[in-house]
């Protein structure tokens, strides 16, 4: 029985914060111990670690998670789909470590950090996480996730001490994630290693499919890691740790947008199997909803404190990541709200040749912007290129799932942009002070939240209204 969708969302939360934004505690005490310089060259290193990363696991996870959704009724499907999947993972990993290893880990300069950033590979060929989000059980790999990561953070804090400890701090969360991955195979169903009823293993028909989504997820790491390399290319290893810093920051907040689109792809998905297309849509209007309501605020709410904040929790080295997050965070809005058309609806109902599209567009609009801007104005040029690439994957995204768009959601979503313009001005406003960085930011942080939630209950917001209902009917419950 699949839980609901409220308690998916907090377990995959907490299992997206948990891989994402425990290693964010380190971040302030890895930047400042590491250098710029240091933390270019694990970016660096990282991203190209990515391109063998997506070879062997040929983008695998959204097709995985789907067909999982659509069998998990039933067994004996489940166990023969989970199989088939999970063999031509395994095989296309161990295939493209091996390439890894010849081509990065033994004919590079940097060869030692890329042969610590190969067990990402590795994690990679036995990760199952598609599985569990399939059936939709986040609460396992959420703890896991939790335990997994808190050991990494107090790791990194005993052994990595300067500058020459870069190679400990991959090694710790490689290994970690490699560790955590196999934990999870403990949580699996046991009727899943029930091998007596199991077929013969039919790979060539999953082929096909996961090679159409494959495509775009080739595009997408074009301008989610080509960026990196690129500026490795063009311009000193160490801008490459300012560009990978503010989106590290955005990527963070993004969890919590995506959070939600991660556990409504696989209940859309199911819903669409059933033709409850009724049902489809008005869940993704409330999904399209939910995402605004924060990602309006975390947006403008970044981008009015990056001034202080980036220098107290990165250090005044790293004063160049500011223009960087500040344009930067329109990403969380972009890729927050065209996650509804693309990730939840587009994939769930199988409209994969305009998903694919789309993306290609924005690999596109991102090589072309990277190869004009980056060499002029470096990781500027790259966030420039970025932001270029996901707008349009977004407005495409948007007009292929014109069928379901109401312009009610639209109209009920003003609010939120009221509320948040309000919001960056007044955050503006209290910034005044030379000194106590803290206590400006906290000041800002504070009164931003108070002003935006104020604001919303004055133009009387409906699911700010039914939020509080909520609360309220628990206490009495309780009480």
């Amino acid at each position: 029985m699949a839980r609901s969708v409220k308690t998916n969302y907090l377990y995959n939360l907490l299992y997206q914060i948990t891989a994402i934004l425990l290693p964010l505690i380190t971040m302030p005490y890895v930047s400042r111990v590491l250098s710029p310089q240091g933390v270019g060259t694990n970016s660096l290193t990282n991203a190209n670690t990515q391109y063998f990363m997506l070879l062997g696991t040929l983008g695998i996870t959204m097709y995985a998670t789907k067909k999982i959704a659509t069998v998990r009724d039933n067994k004996r499907k489940l166990r023969q789909t989970f199989w088939e999947i999970f063999s031509i993972q395994f095989i296309g990993c161990m295939i493209s470590y091996v390439i890894f290893v010849l081509v990065l880990g033994l004919n590079s300069s940097l060869g030692m950090y890329y042969m610590l950033q190969g067990f990402f590979i590795l994690s990679s060929a036995i990760d199952i996480s598609w599985y569990f989000v399939g059936i939709e059980d986040f609460k396992n790999a959420s703890i896991r996730s939790f335990f997994v990561k808190v050991t990494s953070v107090i790791l990194i804090f005993i052994f990595v001490k300067d500058s020459n400890d870069l190679w400990q701090y991959i090694l710790i969360n490689s290994l970690t994630m490699f560790v955590g991955q196999f934990v999870m195979w403990f949580y699996v169903d046991k009727s899943t290693f029930s091998f007596k009823s199991l077929e013969k293993l039919k790979l060539k028909k999953h082929m096909l499919p996961v090679l159409a989504l494959f495509i775009p997820q080739v595009a997408s790491q074009i301008y989610t890691v080509l960026d990196k390399t690129m500026l490795g290319i063009y311009s000193p290893t160490v801008d490459v740790g300012y560009y990978d810093q503010s989106q590290k920051i955005v990527r963070i907040l993004l969890t919590i947008i995506t959070s939600l689109g991660m556990v409504m792809m696989p209940r859309i998905a199911s819903l669409t199997s059933k033709n409850q297309h009724d049902l489809v849509k008005d869940t993704l209007k409330k999904s399209f909803t939910v995402i605004s309501f924060l990602a309006v605020p975390i947006a403008f709410g970044i981008m009015s404190v990056s001034d202080r904040f980036i220098p107290l929790f990165f250090g005044y080295e790293y004063i160049s990541v500011i223009p960087l997050l500040k344009i930067s965070s329109v990403l969380i809005i972009i890729i927050g709200l065209g996650n509804v058309f693309g990730t939840q609806y587009m994939i769930a109902v199988g409209k994969n040749k305009e998903y694919t599209i789309s993306v290609c567009v924005g690999a596109v609009v991102n090589f072309i912007l990277n190869l004009i801007l980056i060499p002029k104005y470096s990781a500027l040029g790259a966030v420039i290129a970025t932001v270029s690439a996901e707008l349009s994957i977004a407005l495409i995204q948007l007009w292929c799932s014109r069928e379901i768009l109401d312009f009610s959601w639209i109209k009920e979503t003003y609010k939120y942009w009221v509320s948040g313009i309000i919001m960056l001005l007044v955050v503006r406003l209290l910034d005044i002070g030379t000194h106590r960085n803290v206590l400006i930011l906290i000041r800002q942080i504070a009164g931003g939240m108070t002003v935006y939630f104020v604001m919303l209950l004055i133009l009387r917001d409906k699911m700010l209204k039914n939020a509080f209902q909520t609360v309220k009917n628990r206490l009495k419950k309780s009480s």
